[in-house]
């Protein structure tokens, strides 16, 4: 199911037992040359028992090594480590729990910022933060471009007074910013996706709405969030027949080129997309 991307890695495991999917069910299947998908309870994490402190699994590239990448980092409850920075920026979504994080080199969990489910964060290069978890646990789902080295730099005792913003970026779930109308919204985070370079978004398809048969110049990058999101690959537009639900946690990833098209049915779906714009649609004429 994952040909062609090399390093696509296993499951949220906070999810993992509320899901089972299981894709050889279905009678229809994607064509993995368009299209290839990694489901939660499919991601490989690095520590198979899960009891390190820090998990991770890689979904694509190789964060010790130039280049775009995308994991997952999984804390336990009640983790703080120290000041650190890196020589890139890196786009962080909280995807499960709740995380903290401040910046500078003070180590203050108690005033450290709150960060639930849904908030979005840019540690931005060569600037110094930390974070870590109190109650509950956390997954993050990080990108960036490599490599993705932390430098660390001694604590400093003292009290943290808030985020300085030249440092770390935040969006919390209330503050992201959707636009558009008819069947789906749009809130891009980082850079343009109608311009080359770099882009991070999230996209919402409303309940019942769909694309039809289209393609993309470059490849898309693409982990559901929350709700189902149904895809097809392919030229033949029948939602009832023709889909195959990606849940909560999969990774998917459209290949540059391929004809493909995508929705949801009876629930919003909400998508982080990550790629290198620019991120146009070309429809192509469906199968009669």
């Amino acid at each position: 199911m994952t040909a062609r991307i090399g390093q696509l890695c296993p499951s949220f495991a906070i999810l993992a037992a509320a899901l089972s999917f299981a894709p050889a069910t279905h009678a229809v299947e994607l064509n993995p040359a368009i299209m290839a998908y990694t489901t939660p309870d499919q991601y490989k994490w690095r520590d198979p028992t899960d009891k390190a402190d820090v998990n991770q699994a890689i979904l694509y590239g190789d964060p010790t090594k130039p280049g775009l990448y995308i994991y997952i980092n999984k804390l336990k409850p009640g983790r703080f480590g120290g000041p650190h920075y890196h020589p890139n920026d890196r786009f962080i979504t909280v995807i499960e729990g709740t995380g903290f994080k401040g910046t500078g080199p003070v180590v203050d969990p108690t005033n450290a910022m709150r960060l639930p489910k849904g908030s979005f964060v840019i540690d931005h290069a060569q600037k110094v933060h930390w974070d870590g978890t109190k109650d509950e646990g956390v997954s993050l789902l990080i990108a960036g471009e490599g490599p993705a080295t932390n430098i660390e730099v001694p604590k400093v005792a003292g009290r943290f007074t808030g985020l300085d913003p030249a440092a770390v970026s935040v969006k919390l779930p209330d503050q992201i910013e959707w636009k558009g109308t008819g069947g789906n919204r749009t809130a891009v985070l980082v850079g343009d996706p109608d311009k080359p370079g770099l882009y991070v978004l999230m996209f919402k398809w409303l309940a019942g709405n769909f694309s039809r048969p289209h393609f993309h110049p470059n490849d898309r990058l693409i982990t559901v969030l929350n709700g189902t999101w149904w895809v097809a690959t392919g030229n033949k537009f029948d939602p009832a027949t023709q889909t195959i639900p990606m849940p909560a946690g999969s990774f998917v990833t459209h290949f540059a080129k391929e004809v493909h098209w995508d929705g949801a049915k009876n629930e919003d779906t909400v998508l982080l997309m990550v790629g290198n714009g620019p991120a146009t649609s070309t429809r192509v004429e469906e199968a009669k």
